[in-house]
C-alpha cells in the first residue's frame, strides 16, 4: 500500500516537473493568445526537433484553433495571413523571437463528424518581419 501510494506521489511530481519544465518559458504568451483569442487553445513551444541531426534548426512552433464560427484556414483568404500575422506580433512583443531560425503557425479547425482543417506558415525571422511590416 505505501510502496503504491509513494509510486503515485513520484509519478505525479514527475509529471508535474516535466510540464512545467516544458511549458515555463512559453506560458506568457500562450495566456496573451488565449486573452486575445479566447477558445484558441494555444498551444506553444520551441527548440530543435530531432537535435541530435545535423541540419535540425531551432523552431518555435504556435498551434492554435479557430472557433468554426470564425473563418475556415484552408479558403485561401487573408483573414488567416492577418491572424498569422498577428500571432507573430504576439509571439514578439511576449517572447524573444530572435534566437529562433524560424517561426511555425499552425491553425487547426475542428469540424464537427468531419476532417480537421489545417493550414501553416513557417518562416525564418527575417521574414516574418518583413511581413508583419507591410
Amino acid at each position: 500500500m505505501v510502496v503504491m501510494l509513494s509510486f503515485g506521489v513520484v509519478m505525479v511530481l514527475a509529471l508535474w516537473a516535466y510540464w512545467e519544465l516544458y511549458t515555463r518559458p512559453f506560458r506568457d504568451l500562450q495566456y496573451a493568445i488565449a486573452a486575445r483569442y479566447p477558445d484558441s487553445s494555444p498551444r506553444v513551444i520551441g527548440g530543435r526537433h530531432k537535435s541530435h541531426k545535423e541540419g535540425s534548426v531551432k523552431t518555435l512552433r504556435i498551434v492554435v484553433r479557430i472557433p468554426n464560427e470564425e473563418f475556415d484556414p484552408t479558403d485561401g483568404s487573408s483573414p488567416r495571413e492577418e491572424r498569422a500575422l498577428e500571432l507573430y506580433r504576439l509571439a514578439k512583443e511576449y517572447k524573444d523571437v530572435s534566437g529562433y531560425e524560424q517561426v511555425e503557425i499552425h491553425l487547426f479547425q475542428p469540424v464537427p463528424e468531419d476532417d480537421t482543417l489545417f493550414w501553416s506558415a513557417a518562416h525564418s525571422v527575417p521574414e516574418w518581419e518583413e511581413l508583419a511590416d507591410k
